[in-house]
């Protein structure tokens, strides 16, 4: 009988462990601040008039991409989907020009970037998931 009490507690209070390992992982959309660690590394991709070619005519658009050092998921939320094996995310610079510049010696680098994730919008955006910089330091 007393076996039979013990299976059943362990079975009542276990959780599948898929579930509580995948609810822990997942970061979520802003305004939460995150911390990420990869590589950041210049891209080249289509963009106007039809995104889809740099040979055939479209404009060349160059963005920074954080290839993270371990992929991530971000949890939906109003304004966006899940996400999940996030392994590279578009960068932004709030203030444009000037963080470019600042932050241009850490390409090719391993990095910790803090910031705020958000969903792409437009076709200017070329990962699903985008990361605003507020602050990018060598690591």
């Amino acid at each position: 009988m007393r076996i039979i009490l013990l299976i059943t507690i362990l079975f009542a209070t276990a959780r599948p462990a898929s579930f509580s390992t995948a609810a822990q992982r997942c970061l979520t959309y802003e305004p939460t601040a995150v911390v990420l660690y990869g590589t950041i590394r210049r891209h080249r991709f289509a963009g106007p008039p039809n995104y889809e070619s740099v040979a055939k005519g479209d404009v060349p658009e160059d963005v920074w991409v954080l290839h993270l050092s371990k992929s991530i998921c971000v949890a939906a939320s109003a304004d966006g989907d899940k996400e999940s094996n996030v392994s590279d995310i578009q960068v932004l610079f709030a203030e444009g020009q000037k963080q470019y510049d600042r932050y241009r010696p850490l390409l090719g680098r391993r990095v910790a970037v803090t910031g705020k994730l958000s969903r792409w919008q437009t076709g200017h955006h070329h990962t699903r998931v985008l990361l605003t910089v507020k602050q990018l330091k060598r690591r």
